[in-house]
């Protein structure tokens, strides 16, 4: 017995595992879009509740022990399918690589890679509910799941690609399974699988070239905060972070546009604050202004600058330049100095790590970092010439969360909508002849940014025309706690299937927050009857699971870093979710009323839900540790919430419990992920979720 429960320990730390590795993998097939994770969590458990609940329903002749050895060997054929249909799945669906992927197809490409992954691990909880109570099989998987979170967390991911991870953990699981089998001997199969480990380097880039299609792949590091990628296209070098492109060197063209129109309007720049693209050679640009003094370039990942040492060769040494790395926004937050110039050359932000850089919480810090009469400049993606509605919608958002720090904004129509906000007054008839006329006092010789591209570009026509689509357009303020990027992500970039699907997205858009309660009044329908348990058990897995995932949005929204912390942040629910379970097995008194108990859980998630509202919209000291502090909180009230579910509904029933929890969750996480966050964002989202608790808690009362 003890064996088995040693094996079922080390089932929760591998599944743990395994689902960090791929929601990792998805996030950078699907370009560090966040909400991946909640698609991913939903598929994950709807294929885990359909595996649970056929498996409820099957009879085996053989012993229930070498049933769950079976499954986990089947566990270790399926994972590596998952991985592979994930790899390959640009080329194999003819995608191109570097766009967004249409949300059809994210939802296809992910349903066909964790079916058999997900089924069996589905299945593994009622196999291991054979041998021993069902508490107990709750209990060591989470435990497993906690410690393996934090050994992918702190441990693997520092040292092994996800290659070698998944090597590690077929290895395992396969040594397990020949354990239950009682064959010691097989375990040398096992440890042979761990050969490929002192080359996984080179087998981890070759692995990788699929998933980059018409690229040539000569470099891949894996980092704490992104995957990047290289790739060579004649001489020029391109750099993708978590699948989004960043940048390209030697790219002149983009480097001059990116920081001169700033750094000319300013009367004279001497400090200069640069926030990403710094190696495709904006600081040799910036350099050429002859007042400025000092360039402070912000740098997330340290990586990169190994990368480009290995791949890139960007020259970075310059007398003026000064390197910060770490969160950007923290640096403009904390610092003490103040700069003539702030330039954003971040890529748009189709993601919360990009996008609370266009937030409002984000201008308000870098307007109190500026000097006085200092310009901030920005920039978006958007066709110059012909703006359509949504696109308008786009660059009058950007424009309106600027003015809520700004007094003056502009925006010129050049290659990337370049927005230029400062507290100094600047018409925008006069700014063609300030560049031309700063262009020659400062004897700049520039190959793009010159007259004639002025001529061009910058017409009075086109940036009157641009100014019209912009104040006529419907206009939001883009906040940490309400980021547009996720609405723009569905409805502008390619988010969607079909035109109908958008138009059903931008039409919710316009529906009030609240108005998205009324579907709530269906659980009336089941007061006093005795499936409202089933409804709670339904609500509890889709509200612990929404929580995790507007926890991690808010996480992204305020540290920009939650790739490298996937791995911790599911060790606290799993951890919660196993001291849930054991507080229930140490309380009878708990144990003697489940009726009762889960009525007044319902209740206690409610204000759970209502302490999360707080900690959106208040910034308190140490959000970073009460974001997986709060994480862990929902993962309690799962553990705790299913025992005593299993307990009112009778033991029979524990697989259709379980499947039921694992659906609401499906669920929770896919309303979530798809329509919640990006129509109402976090807020609305949390009220949504405490409104249902309330309502499931009051319902179990009338029992």
């Amino acid at each position: 017995m003890r064996r088995i429960k040693w094996v079922v320990f080390i089932s929760g730390l591998a599944a743990v595992i395994l689902q960090t590795l791929l929601i990792r993998e998805g996030l950078v097939l699907f370009g560090g879009y966040e909400l991946i994770s909640g698609i991913v969590l939903s598929v994950w458990l709807i294929w885990g509740g359909l595996g649970s609940l056929i498996f409820t329903r099957l009879k085996f002749p053989m012993h229930a022990q070498i049933v769950y050895a079976l499954l986990l060997l089947f566990l270790c054929l399926s994972i590596v399918f998952s991985v592979a249909v994930l790899r390959y799945a640009l080329p194999f669906f003819s995608l191109p690589f570097g766009e967004t992927i249409q949300l059809g197809q994210v939802v296809l490409i992910i349903l066909i890679a964790l079916c058999p992954t997900c089924m069996i691990i589905g299945a593994m909880f009622p196999a291991a509910s054979r041998i021993f109570q069902p508490a107990q099989v709750y209990l060591l998987e989470g435990i497993g799941a906690f410690v393996g979170g934090v050994l992918v967390t702190f441990i693997l991911l520092a040292i092994l690609p996800a290659s070698g991870i998944l090597l590690a953990a077929v290895s395992l699981l396969s040594i397990c399974a020949f354990f239950l089998f009682n064959k010691p001997l097989l375990i040398v199969v096992s440890l042979v699988l761990l050969l490929p480990l002192t080359r996984i380097s080179d087998i981890e880039l070759l692995l990788r070239r699929p998933q980059m299609p018409g690229q040539q792949l000569i470099g891949v590091e894996e980092s704490r905060y992104n995957l990047i990628a290289v790739t060579e296209t004649g001489s020029q070098k391109n750099v993708y972070t978590n699948g989004v492109y960043d940048f390209t060197f030697p790219d002149a063209y983009t480097s001059e546009e990116a920081v001169h129109y700033a750094l000319l309007l300013h009367t004279s720049p001497e400090t200069v604050l640069l926030v990403g693209g710094g190696m495709s050679n904006c600081i040799t640009e910036i350099s050429k202004h002859p007042t400025v003094k000092k360039i402070v370039y912000c740098e997330l990942d340290p990586t990169l600058f190994q990368v480009n040492e290995a791949y890139i060769g960007a020259d970075m040494s310059n007398d003026k330049l000064v390197t910060v790395f770490g969160d950007a926004r923290y640096y403009i937050k904390t610092t003490p100095e103040k700069f003539d110039v702030i330039i954003i050359n971040l890529p748009d932000p189709v993601n919360g790590q990009l996008n609370r850089f266009y937030t409002a919480e984000f201008f308000a810090e870098a307007h109190t970092t500026l000097k006085r009469g200092g310009l901030f400049s920005v920039r978006i993606t958007a066709p110059p010439d012909i703006v359509s509605p949504l696109f308008a919608q786009l660059l009058g958002t950007v424009c309106s969360t600027l003015q809520t720090s700004f007094s003056d904004v502009i925006v010129l129509p050049a290659a990337k909508m370049t927005f230029i906000a400062t507290d100094s007054n600047i018409h925008i008839d006069s700014v063609v002849p300030l560049l031309t006329k700063r262009l020659a006092e400062r004897d700049l010789k520039l190959t793009y940014v010159n007259d004639y591209f002025f001529d061009y570009n910058l017409t009075s026509e086109k940036m009157q025309y641009l100014q019209e689509r912009i104040e006529e357009s419907p206009r939001m303020v883009n906040k940490d706690v309400r980021p547009v990027c996720y609405y723009f992500t569905t409805v502008l970039w390619g988010g969607v299937v079909t035109e109908p699907i958008r138009n059903f997205f931008v039409a919710l858009f316009k529906i009030h927050p609240l108005s998205f309660l009324l579907p709530l009044l269906l659980i009336f329908l089941f007061y006093r009857r005795r499936s409202i348990i089933y409804v709670s058990v339904f609500t509890i897995g889709a509200s612990e699971i929404a929580a995790e995932i507007l926890l991690i949005v808010l996480f992204q929204a305020l540290y920009g870093y939650v790739y490298g912390w996937i791995g911790a942040i599911i060790a606290c629910y799993m951890l919660g979710l196993a001291c849930g379970t054991l507080y229930y097995l140490k309380s009878p008194a708990i144990r003697a009323n489940a009726l009762r108990a889960l009525a007044y859980l319902e209740l206690l998630v409610a204000v759970y839900f209502g302490c999360i509202i707080v900690l959106s919209l208040v910034m308190f000291p140490g959000t970073q540790i009460i974001i997986p502090v709060m994480i862990f909180g929902g993962g309690f009230f799962g553990g705790l919430h299913f025992p005593l579910s299993v307990k009112a509904l009778k033991k029979e029933k524990a697989g259709y419990v379980y499947s039921t929890d694992l659906i609401g969750s499906s669920l929770g996480a896919l309303i979530t992920a798809v329509i919640l966050v990006p129509i109402l964002g976090i807020a609305y989202a949390l009220i949504i979720f405490a409104v249902l608790n309330l309502l499931v808690g009051i319902g179990l009362k009338t029992l």
